[in-house]
């Protein structure tokens, strides 16, 4: 055989040994997939839960107040200075006692508008139970208390109108923070025959007589709450005296009321309850008189 036909019959060995050689390493895997990175936006901050148009929530029934540099002045008199420009029908424009001291015709829409116009401003606002007083708030850090209505139903306006900072803010308030004590008294006592009945503070009940006590429930400031911040709800009950010194009947007209009628000389404690409150009232069945 001559040399180059063994090296033509070499030719397919080689390649099939280089073949073998490529096979019998590791079947190269796939590069790995990275899944495409997702961006989650951060939730908004919960809004303050409160009652309709005051978004920053509730006050704090428990609160200081006091005098200080007030600082919602300019919200406020704005908020009067838009109500007069769009609904001047509501005031007598032709003779103002002071700069802006308008006469107001209709003092509930007042208040209504200037509440609406510090609303837009984006503060709380809202008046007493006496409408007599109006509190606003940007924050509930504090609030501030303004008498904005003269005696004599005109705009009041400038510095002499603030009252006081109360911190936190003390409004709006739910029933269930509302009520920081309650306080138990006699509201009247009647006396048979034109007898004349001791003063009411004295806690005195005179035999003869019929006494009719009051439970009043306050904020944390003392003030009397309006019923929609307390309820109807009031349970009363006696720490001494019952139907022995004294008997008890619900008032028939007002249910934060009670009727006292004497049996016998002696002492007597009753008290009432609201909203987890509780005040008593000590008193004495006197002689009568």
């Amino acid at each position: 055989m001559d040399p180059v036909s063994l090296r033509r019959r070499s030719v397919p060995a080689l390649v099939l040994l280089v073949a073998v050689a490529c096979s019998s390493g590791t079947t190269p895997t796939s590069p790995p997939t990275t899944s495409p990175t997702t961006t989650v936006a951060p939730a908004p901050a919960p809004t303050p839960a409160g009652p309709p148009g005051c978004p920053l929530g509730y006050g704090s029934g428990r609160h200081t107040c006091q005098g200080d540099v007030p600082a919602l002045l300019p919200n406020l008199d704005a908020a009067i200075d838009r109500l007069v420009a769009e609904q001047p029908n509501l005031f007598d424009l032709t003779s103002p006692a002071g700069a802006g001291g308008y006469l107001i015709y209709d003092v509930n829409a007042f208040y209504d508008g200037v509440i609406a116009n510090l609303q837009a401003q984006g503060l709380c606002a809202q008046t007493d139970s006496f409408r007599e007083r109006i509190s606003l708030k940007d924050s509930n850090d504090y609030d501030e208390t303004y008498d904005i209505v003269s005696a004599q139903a005109r705009i009041r306006r400038g510095p002499v109108t603030y009252i006081n900072t109360c911190t936190p803010a003390h409004f709006p308030l739910s029933p269930d923070d509302a009520v920081a004590s309650v306080a138990v008294s006699f509201f009247r006592i009647n006396c048979p025959m034109g007898g004349t009945p001791p003063p009411t503070g004295l806690n005195q009940l005179p035999m003869e007589c019929v006494g009719t006590i009051t439970a009043t429930p306050r904020d944390a400031s003392g003030n009397k709450l309006p019923p929609d911040l307390h309820g109807s709800e009031v349970t009363w009950f006696f720490r001494a005296g019952e139907a022995t010194v004294v008997n008890a009947s619900p008032d028939e007209d007002v249910v934060f009321n009670l009727r006292l009628y004497p049996r016998e000389v002696g002492e007597f404690s009753i008290c009432a309850t609201v909203k987890g409150r509780t005040g008593c009232l000590n008193g004495r069945v006197v002689p009568a008189v």
